[in-house]
């Protein structure tokens, strides 16, 4: 027999042995599977979600694999969901799942047969198991539900499917090569509240949402609603209108299923009810300029460069208007920033302030007509721009925040890391005030981030607002990136 004939017969016999081999041995793995290089991006307003492998799940399950290696050998799916509608205080919930599911005819028949399956389909959360299918009568549907999860507002949560057919140590030749398609799922269903203690273990499940009659797979986020709700286990949940967020409050039970009914809401709700330091979209209309007029600060360039005045070196931190304090049943706003800057000097003093008022003795009536013009007389005090609608922010204002927070001491030496801890104070940059008391213009000082006294130079102007009792918020939630929307 030729060398040549020999190789040939020795080849054939190598491949009919390594098939037998495949066929009966589970022990035999072909190759661990490698990551794929391409990400896909879905988005809506609430979640960013990165797929790495794409967002639909399709395997062939060759080889059966042991319980010490579905780690190791398991297709992998991984995903990132990143929170971008970010509400102070609150936490969304994620729904994860497959829809769109196919399954090839043999694995049906096992999982009809078999109470427990071996094809198994796994979700991961942070490297913590979610749920899992172990009877693939949970898969024989076109869509399967692995579970709920409270998302981090602070990172990129990171998501994982693995699918393998786990060796039960029988023949399990005629489940091998066997396909199975499907896409995941990602839905958010809800805001839970930080503040409220948690139900331990499981979150509460919601199994309907019906908003004014229709049928609806999230919550409503924009408008105001009424909520009702039934649970199978009796657990108490309330609907928080101003921040669209689900509470679950105590007595409540884990692992519970609540329907859950929206319906438009008929009450008020009032600018004087929320929380001070909310944002509030409010335009001025009486004779400012502009962007300036929507509390845009002078200098402003971008959000990471928002303006400044006096000094580059010290930038307002940001923009738009706040809720300063609420006081004898009213909301008094006042710009985050200053949207102009004015130069204070005697006339004996030269300047190049593009804003100047000349004489000191004048400063406080020029202030205040200053602040004047970024009244809106459909929101103002009384329905009318005056004295007692607007004026430049005054120690009054000042003492109505300090009520609340206190200077540090810092050992009696004031420094950037010391100093009032109040952002609707401490905003960054430089800023006039009227001191009710001296009777002169101070100033706030970022850099000591405290009060100093008068000083001829170049600072920032805030205009406060004292709004009518009976305004009404009537969308958003008070957040930088959704402020409060005025009505009548």
């Amino acid at each position: 027999m030729g060398l040549k004939k020999m190789l040939g017969i020795i080849t054939v016999i190598i491949v009919f042995v390594f098939g037998l081999m495949l066929a009966t041995s589970y022990a035999w793995y072909s190759y661990e599977n490698a990551s794929t290089s391409f990400d896909v991006v879905t988005a809506n307003d609430e979640v960013e979600i990165v797929y790495q492998s794409g967002e639909y799940i399709d395997t062939e399950n060759a080889i059966p694999i042991l319980e010490s290696d579905v780690d190791r050998y398991s297709d992998k799916y991984d995903f990132n969901i990143k929170v971008l509608n970010i509400v102070p205080n609150n936490e969304m919930v994620a729904k994860v799942g497959l829809i769109d599911i196919e399954i090839s005819d043999e694995l049906k028949k096992v999982d009809q047969l078999l109470g427990d399956s071996p094809f198994r389909v796994e979700l991961f959360y942070q490297g913590n198991m979610v749920g899992k299918s172990v009877s693939g009568k949970e898969l024989v549907s076109s869509s399967y539900e692995f579970g709920d999860v409270v998302l981090s507002n602070d990172m990129d949560n990171q998501f994982e499917f693995r699918v393998y057919l786990l060796d039960n140590n029988g023949n399990q030749t005629n489940l091998m090569n066997q396909r199975f398609q499907a896409k995941i799922d990602v839905n958010v269903i809800s805001r839970v509240s930080t503040k409220i203690k948690k139900v331990d273990g499981a979150d509460i499940h919601i199994s309907s949402i019906v908003i004014d009659g229709k049928d609806s797979k999230y919550m409503p986020v924009d408008g105001y609603y009424d909520m009702k709700y039934v649970c199978k286990m009796g657990s108490n949940l309330s609907w928080d209108t101003m921040t669209s967020s689900l509470h679950y409050q105590s007595g409540s039970y884990m692992g519970d299923s609540c329907d859950l009914n929206f319906t438009t809401s008929n009450n008020k709700y009032y600018i004087k009810d929320v929380s001070v330091g909310s944002y509030v979209n409010y335009v001025g209309n009486n004779g400012c300029v502009g962007t300036a007029c929507h509390g845009e600060n002078a200098n402003y360039h971008n959000q990471f460069n928002q303006g400044y005045c006096s000094s580059e070196d010290n930038h307002f931190a940001m923009s738009g208007y706040r809720v300063l304090y609420v006081k004898d049943d009213t909301a008094y706003l006042v710009s985050a920033g200053s949207p102009e800057c004015i130069c204070i000097h005697d006339n004996k003093a030269s300047s190049k302030c593009d804003n100047s008022i000349d004489h000191v003795e004048d400063v406080f009536d020029s202030m205040n007509q200053l602040a004047l013009k970024y009244c809106n007389s459909s929101y103002a005090y009384g329905g009318v721009c005056n004295s007692s609608s607007s004026w430049i922010l005054n120690y009054e204002d000042i003492r109505q925040v300090l009520d609340n927070y206190s200077f540090s001491s810092c050992n009696g030496v004031k420094d950037s890391k010391c100093g009032l801890s109040n952002d609707l104070l401490d905003i960054g940059s430089y800023y006039w005030y009227y001191d009710g008391k001296s009777h002169l213009m101070n100033y706030w000082n970022p850099v000591i981030r405290g009060f100093s006294s008068n000083k001829i130079s170049n600072y920032g102007i805030r205009p406060v607002i004292r709004l009518d009792s009976n305004v009404l918020v009537v969308s958003g939630d008070g957040s930088l990136e959704n402020p409060y929307v005025l009505g009548k």
